[in-house]
């Protein structure tokens, strides 16, 4: 999850990058939102590749060079820590995957853009973990904030797959009497297929086959089919 560096010298800017003469400077975010964010963004790199129960307020100190008493300031609770740490993930997550499909015309081309950013990020996410696969193991028999957490954002994610599965049936796209939770579940399905092909068994040439599941459930759904 981390970013590249930036070189020493900051690139010049275009005319139509340049901000407008007389436009109000973007105001930078006070210390205490920044340290927070910065924090928030290492227990993320950490929790995708070792969990969210792998986060604590002392590992999170060693790793920013913080002490116990800054981070827990910032936090008041372990528990705290989790559910910032899986708001962040849905953000990005909704700014990768949802955000960018939004852009393409309602109904089967919308459909196919949410999976394709769904596909890009997971391909990257192979390397690391999906706090929403591996919390999902995690706090499945475990009732409190972090697991409703989790659920809301997840939940949140599905809700708009399902209305573009369902747009797509109102556009034609799709036959009107399919199951739209029924292919949400098979589309879903593929993700999670191809998180334990590829991490666990390690099976690199299951990329293309969810691609091609995909589509076979297309097919499968499609308009007079």
């Amino acid at each position: 999850m981390s970013e590249s560096q930036a070189s020493s010298s900051p690139p010049m800017l275009s005319a139509a990058q340049a901000p407008a003469e007389g436009a109000p400077a973007a105001r930078p975010r006070p210390k205490g939102q920044q340290t927070k964010a910065h924090i928030v963004d290492v227990a993320l790199h950490m929790a995708t590749h070792h969990g969210l129960e792998s986060l604590s307020i002392g590992g999170l100190a060693e790793a920013t060079g913080m002490s116990k008493s800054g981070v827990f300031a910032h936090f008041g609770s372990r528990e705290e820590l989790q559910i910032s740490v899986v708001r962040e993930y849905h953000r990005r997550f909704r700014q990768e995957v949802f955000a960018p499909a939004l852009q393409a015309p309602r109904g089967l081309p919308r459909l196919r853009a949410m999976f394709a950013h769904w596909m890009q990020r997971t391909t990257v996410e192979l390397d690391s973990g999906c706090i929403y696969i591996s919390g999902a193991v995690e706090f499945s028999a475990r009732a409190g904030a972090v697991r409703q957490a989790l659920m809301h954002s997840f939940g949140a994610w599905h809700d708009a797959l399902r209305r573009a599965i369902e747009q797509a049936q109102a556009e034609g796209h799709l036959s009107a009497h399919a199951d739209s939770h029924q292919v949400l579940f098979e589309i879903h399905g593929l993700i999670l297929a191809l998180h334990y092909d590829v991490r666990f068994l390690q099976r690199p040439e299951s990329v293309p086959r969810a691609w091609t599941g995909f589509e076979n459930i297309l097919r499968r759904y499609g308009a007079g089919g």
